[in-house]
């Protein structure tokens, strides 16, 4: 996946495809907004997309369930969520709207989490076009709250594994019933100046669902404790963890 060009409402340009020759093509869109939360007292709510480009381009988008298996991203298909419109045709620097609504109120103590993806429909290819034609991929995460008496919230916890290799293995998981964004992550030594980690990407952790992060430090042989930065969405946590053997 590719971001050719970062715009002010956020996202961009999102190709994919192998390698990218000199000759490809891939369009430029705004998508607003670029998480999307709904619930049954708000059970509605309207995505934009802005065609940048100066040709049309035909667009279906479909809502799947999304899970974490370990550290792999899973994708099943739902009823759960109803589009209008899936499919359509959007005019060079044309917007089109998607109406996102849940089809009835999820039950459970738990937040339902799903994607929405948009896709283009590639045109046929013109006669005389060589190389590699890449298409438009969107995916947007969202988060459906459930009906409940209290909102459900994030809960994480960290734990810190060495390895037989003698690497670190960092473990968040999150026992509550919502998800947390983490946005960046920094794991130091607890005891010394010394830095392990820093400059992750962002990532999600789902209800009941871990995620791991592996340290490849040699200064971290002779470590006991590490201390830990990460901001998130939910706001900032600090906690300082041993090293379990």
């Amino acid at each position: 996946m590719q971001i050719r060009k970062l715009l002010s409402r956020q996202i961009a340009t999102v190709c994919l495809g192998m390698a990218l020759p000199a000759t490809s093509w891939c369009g430029t869109f705004t998508v607003n907004p670029v998480r999307i939360q709904v619930s049954s007292s708000r059970p509605n709510t309207i995505l934009q997309i802005t065609n940048r480009e100066d040709q049309s381009v035909t667009l279906q988008a479909h809502v799947v369930m999304w899970r974490f298996d370990g550290q792999k991203e899973v994708y099943s298909d739902s009823d759960d969520v109803m589009l209008n419109p899936p499919i359509a045709t959007v005019g060079p620097h044309q917007t089109q709207f998607i109406r996102l609504g849940l089809r009835h109120p999820l039950e459970g103590a738990e937040e339902h989490t799903y994607r929405l993806i948009v896709e283009e429909v590639p045109p046929p290819p013109k006669p005389d076009f060589r190389g590699v034609q890449t298409i438009l991929r969107i995916s947007i995460p969202i988060f459906v709250v459930p009906k409940v008496a209290a909102a459900p919230a994030p809960q994480v916890s960290w734990q810190a594994v060495r390895t037989n290799d003698s690497r670190v293995r960092l473990i968040a998981a999150n026992r509550g019933s919502a998800h947390v964004q983490v946005k960046s992550l920094e794991v130091s030594s607890a005891d010394s100046p010394d830095y392990y980690l820093k400059g992750t990407p962002p990532t999600y952790l789902l209800p009941t669902q871990q995620r791991e992060w592996l340290i490849d430090d040699k200064r971290t042989l002779t470590a006991k404790r590490i201390k830990i930065l990460a901001v998130t969405d939910a706001g900032v946590i600090h906690e300082i963890v041993e090293i379990v053997q």
